[in-house]
């Protein structure tokens, strides 16, 4: 079954990954009736507000996820919104990857991880936790449907990076500081979903691949539209046996 989500609220929604969504989501068979795509700086997103120009589901917020001031003025926009209908669809997308060096142990530094740690956990954590009301909003609406992402679901956009059991076998020690901080939110995933899952509300972790965007490189294996293509029919078609789990974009369930 395709994705039916009616309200969809994205992070990190001006460039990489999450301006793909954007592009994708509503282009869908059934597009969401509100599309609301949320970036650090919206008068910088000159890609996103083109889209936003040539679409009136989209609309451009600020969010920027280290502040609470701005993801609680973020909040009364979407309530505002998306009304009656509640939010149907979480994707934390907002993430940071400092690449400037291996990031071996020797060569982290407090405030390199608390970055980290802040954007890429607490970050969505936060949002999630503030965005909960109206995630319980939709979910309540359908209360006979089973957990899914059309129904009320918040997917955390992770990397297989952050599996412990991959990185123990691979043997590879760098990016401490990017892989400990997916490993949380991971983590937290899993936590989520068992917790959310009495208010009807799915939760999981996706792995969109190696990807060409601004962190993933050039080299990198997959284009953004082959990427995101494959997390959304996952995010479609994904139910109570995906709860919980760390996905692929290819539909694969990877060990944490």
């Amino acid at each position: 079954m395709a994705l039916a989500a009616r309200t969809v609220l994205i992070t990190g929604a001006s460039r990489g990954l999450g301006l793909e969504y954007v592009k994708q989501l509503i282009k869908l068979s059934s597009p969401p009736e509100i599309l609301i795509a949320a970036c650090r700086d919206p008068h910088s997103a000159l890609q996103l507000q083109a889209l936003a120009k040539g679409s009136s589901s989209v609309k451009v917020i600020k969010l920027d996820v280290e502040i609470d001031d701005s993801i609680q003025s973020a909040f009364k926009e979407v309530k505002a919104l998306v009304g009656g209908h509640g939010l149907n669809l979480l994707i934390n997308n907002a993430a940071i990857y400092d690449q400037k060096d291996e990031g071996r142990l020797e060569q982290q530094t407090r405030s390199r991880l608390q970055k980290h740690f802040d954007i890429n956990v607490s970050g969505p954590l936060i949002v999630t936790q503030t965005f909960l009301p109206l995630l319980q909003q939709a979910a309540s609406q359908n209360k006979d449907k089973p957990l899914s992402c059309s129904k009320a679901g918040v997917i955390m956009m992770t990397s297989y990076m952050g599996s412990q059991q991959i990185t123990f076998t691979d043997g590879a020690g760098e990016a401490i500081h990017y892989k400990t901080s997916k490993s949380a939110l991971t983590m937290a995933a899993v936590i989520l979903s068992r917790e959310l899952k009495e208010s009807g509300i799915f939760v999981a972790a996706l792995h969109p691949g190696w990807v060409r965007t601004d962190m993933g490189g050039d080299h990198a294996m997959f284009s953004p539209e082959d990427s995101i293509k494959g997390c959304l029919k996952v995010i479609g078609t994904a139910g109570e046996d995906f709860n919980g789990k760390l996905l692929t974009f290819e539909g694969n369930i990877l060990p944490y």
